[in-house]
């Protein structure tokens, strides 16, 4: 039960840091040039919580397949690994887009 809670918050969490990247290199949602400084700060914290709870849901999956009784928990185990890869992919982008985020807004 608590898998699910922290690959679900793993998977928002990335979603919501992709989105406010997204938009944020688009000019939409975080201000370009000389903007709101802590919002940016919360953003890349954000980004880091993301990726850390990722790689904890990775862990729980991994620790959950390998303890597995019966092919139901198995096939469950596995499709929560997937999803807990997904977001670890996920945030790989993220980072990619907190260096041209970086690169493009704030210098």
């Amino acid at each position: 039960m608590i898998m699910s809670r922290l690959l679900v918050a793993a998977i928002v969490l990335a979603v919501i840091v992709y989105t406010v990247l997204l938009s944020s290199l688009a000019g939409t949602y975080l201000p370009s040039r000389g903007g709101n400084f802590a919002l940016e700060i919360t953003v890349l914290i954000l980004a880091l919580i993301s990726f850390f709870v990722s790689f904890l849901s990775i862990k729980q999956t991994w620790y959950d397949v390998n303890t597995a009784y019966t092919d139901r928990e198995l096939i469950i185990g596995k499709l929560k690994r997937i999803l807990a890869f997904f977001s670890l992919g996920l945030n790989i982008i993220n980072i990619i887009l907190i260096f041209a985020y970086v690169l493009i807004v704030v210098i």
